[in-house]
């Protein structure tokens, strides 16, 4: 088995709130056992990379991970692109394939967006979760395959299965370990922890050094990124390359035509507030242990605490 200091995706992930602490106990529980897992979450939630972290994790961490994109599989390529197809099978089979399931054999299959199969292609699916045979198009015989299988998506499919558009047996089958990745606008205390791991990698990948100043956190820390960390991402990225000098801005993330309306700045508000109590209870009313809990400087999280008109909670606190 894989540990955490030889499995990158699991380093990954970042943050330091409750919910990405269940993520990372939940990963390392369900990778020894070959069981099913759903991840479900909003796009851009890193649901892929949990996926991955499993995978490092588990006993089949030196077999292939391999991806699947349900997205693309129509009637036509369902078959032929998961199970193969032999030479001649159809017009334009000039050479027999294996296929994306038996190309992950031995190792872990991401079926990512589960959940825009159509129904056909469902009752396939499960059929080779339940027989774990594949038949390549134009053959006859059932091949078995030694896969562990990780699904995701952004739908709710249990409201799929109650208005008949996915199959409830399926479910039952998918559904047997559970992760939910949070969207960004619901562990804010995780942001400059996240956005300050993206920027060492930016600064590896495109040879920049770079750093946030206060007004750019504080920004991130407002945005409701309805993209998630792959927007963060991508804010990023374009602060790193477009910055002039050392300090990244907020108007250098782009964040300008992103403001908030009235409701969501008071939601973002409240739980970046929530943060700052969390921290502050937990470090016994220390700022300075609270700023480094919540990954920011102290001068910045007195800043948080004047806007926020947190003081005299963390005197109760004290």
């Amino acid at each position: 088995m894989s540990n955490q200091f030889e499995a990158p995706a699991f380093r990954r992930l970042v943050g330091r709130s409750a919910a990405l602490a269940r993520i990372r106990e939940t990963v390392q529980t369900a990778a020894a056992f070959p069981s099913t897992v759903l991840i479900h979450g909003e796009s851009g939630t890193g649901k892929e990379l949990v996926a991955r972290a499993i995978h490092e994790f588990s006993p089949r961490a030196a077999g292939p991970f391999v991806t699947v994109d349900c997205t693309v599989l129509t009637e036509t390529l369902f078959e032929s692109l998961l199970f193969g197809h032999e030479k001649g099978a159809f017009s334009g089979a000039i050479a027999s394939t294996q296929g994306l399931i038996r190309a992950a054999d031995g190792g872990t299959v991401f079926l990512d967006e589960l959940g825009e199969l159509p129904p056909p292609e469902q009752a396939k699916m499960l059929r080779l979760l339940q027989e774990r045979t594949v038949t390549p198009v134009g053959s006859t015989k059932p091949i078995p395959v030694n896969i562990r299988v990780v699904a995701a998506t952004h739908r709710n499919l249990q409201a799929m299965t109650r208005e008949g558009r996915f199959r409830l047996d399926l479910l039952y089958r998918l559904d047997v370990i559970r992760i939910t990745t949070p969207a960004l606008r619901e562990c804010a205390e995780d942001i400059p922890l996240i956005a300050n791991s993206l920027l060492e990698d930016f600064a590896s990948t495109l040879g920049v050094q770079r750093k946030f100043s206060s007004r750019a956190l504080d920004a991130m820390l407002l945005c409701p990124w309805p993209g998630n960390v792959r927007q963060l991402a991508t804010c990023i990225e374009r602060a790193a390359v477009l910055c002039p000098g050392d300090f990244i801005e907020p108007e250098h993330l782009g964040l300008d035509g992103a403001d908030t309306s009235r409701g969501e700045r008071s939601l973002l508000e409240r739980s970046t507030a929530e943060a700052v109590k969390f921290a502050l209870s937990v470090s016994g009313g220390n700022r300075s242990a609270a700023a480094r809990r919540l990954g920011i400087d102290r001068r910045q999280l007195y800043r948080m605490m004047d806007r926020l008109e947190l003081h005299e909670h963390a005197q109760q606190v004290s």
